[in-house]
């Protein structure tokens, strides 16, 4: 018994007696019209308190039992919750593995049966969403991507999957759609801006394009990471070139290749394609200066040929032969012999019988290339005998080379063939000789 009710006793007892002793005498209690009996005022005051005390006790009693028993039901329905939680979870850690071992149907079973007890469980929809379109599934991917984000609607990882599967199904406005509301929630995101940056690309929609990547370059912090962006960027500005080129927008064009030219000076497709739109335009010798640099920055040798054009176009065969002495200069390794072997070619064509000669003496380990070009010389300026001994060299360096074997990554050369190579551990990468030799 609580003390509220101990109180209450206690209060209607002294109340009672309180009132007995000023009301001395009987009360006529009437159980019906007929049926009735006297009863002292102490014992019905007394009856009273007890009875109210009874009905108290009674209905408090039920009160606190109902809650009781609330409780427990609701108890019993946590207890059942979390017994079902650490289920999925057991689940979904078996589905994780068997993702990771390549086993794509086990976890995409376990997925469903995760989904089947719980169908809002958010981790398993865009897993197994995932799972889906990897396999091909894209209406599947989409159902429960979607249905993912309508259980989570701030939920980023789920909008990224699900503009994923908008992109597969080639529903590009819809995927970007996602990709905006994703970035909504959280606008410093590379991952989420990266992908709306090639949803845009995909459109062509190149200023949104370059507004995004403005936005990705002030949110990238990695060195490397910025080189690899600023290397796109130079990369969009490109192809918004090209477009414009396209478009018959020679100097919107020309502005553009330059920025790429600025964004990484050190990519050859922006030199030559602005080169080439100089000269289309009858600006050779705008193109003339973008090949030059081009060559001094990038060394490639696509330069050189487009100079080569250029100048015999404008019958300036002495600034070609000029042009490939100093490549040659500055050159080294294979790069060099290949701009050896031009050069030999170009006095050929001039009749420089002995520069060509010259020049290609000066390889150290000369090919069957620099050999063809030896003969022909020799037999221009009519000396059999020398051809002859060059061509035996030629036959002697073809005929060991076909026995030897040459690794594509680290150039070793190496008298046995085996599947990894000896030197850098590279998978099937030994070629035989004779196709580098040539």
């Amino acid at each position: 018994m609580s003390l509220r009710l101990i109180t209450t006793f206690a209060f209607f007892t002294l109340l009672t007696l309180y009132f007995t002793f000023l009301n001395p005498g009987d009360v006529e209690i009437h159980l019906t019209r007929n049926i009735s009996f006297p009863l002292p005022i102490p014992v019905f005051l007394l009856l009273a308190v007890l009875i109210g005390i009874l009905l108290t006790s009674i209905f408090t009693g039920y009160s606190q039992i109902k809650d009781g028993f609330k409780r427990f039901l609701k108890t019993r329905s946590l207890e059942s919750k979390t017994r079902r939680q650490k289920q999925h979870e057991k689940l979904y850690q078996k589905a994780e593995n068997a993702m990771k071992g390549g086993h794509r149907d086990k976890a995409l079973s376990l997925f469903r049966k995760i989904l089947n007890g719980n169908p809002t469980h958010i981790a398993s929809l865009i897993q197994a969403g995932n799972l889906y379109r990897e396999m091909g599934k894209t209406v599947q991917a989409l159902e429960a991507h979607q249905a993912a984000v309508d259980g989570d609607p701030d939920n980023i990882q789920a909008l990224q999957c699900l503009a994923e599967d908008f992109i597969s199904a080639g529903q590009l406005n819809k995927a970007i759609d996602a990709l905006k509301q994703a970035r909504h929630l959280e606008p410093d995101s590379l991952l989420t801006l990266r992908r709306l940056r090639e949803a845009y690309r995909k459109q062509k929609s190149w200023n949104l394009v370059l507004e995004i990547q403005k936005s990705i370059l002030s949110h990238v912090s990695s060195t490397v990471e910025l080189e690899q962006e600023k290397e796109y960027s130079s990369q969009i500005a490109y192809l918004r070139g090209c477009e414009l080129i396209d478009q018959q927008m020679v100097e919107p064009a020309i502005s553009e290749l330059k920025r790429s030219i600025k964004e990484n000076p050190k990519a050859l497709p922006p030199y030559v394609k602005l080169g080439d739109l100089y000269r289309q335009n009858g600006n050779l010798k705008a193109a003339i200066k973008i090949w030059k640099s081009g060559f001094e920055i990038t060394g490639s040798h696509i330069c050189l040929l487009r100079l080569r054009a250029a100048y015999e176009q404008s019958e300036q065969p002495d600034k070609v032969i000029k042009l490939y002495q100093e490549a040659v200069a500055a050159s080294q390794n294979s790069k060099k012999e290949t701009l050896v072997l031009t050069l030999a070619g170009l006095y050929l064509d001039q009749g420089k019988m002995e520069e060509a000669m010259q020049t290609l003496w000066s390889i150290s380990s000369p090919s069957i290339p620099a050999h063809l070009l030896l003969i022909k010389a020799h037999q221009e300026k009519n000396e059999p005998k020398k051809a002859d001994q060059v061509i035996h060299a030629a036959l002697k360096k073809l005929t060991a080379s076909i026995s030897k074997f040459v690794c594509r990554q680290c150039n070793r050369e190496f008298d046995q063939w085996s599947g990894i190579c000896p030197e850098c551990q590279t998978w099937d990468s030994l070629d035989p000789a004779i196709q580098h030799t040539l």
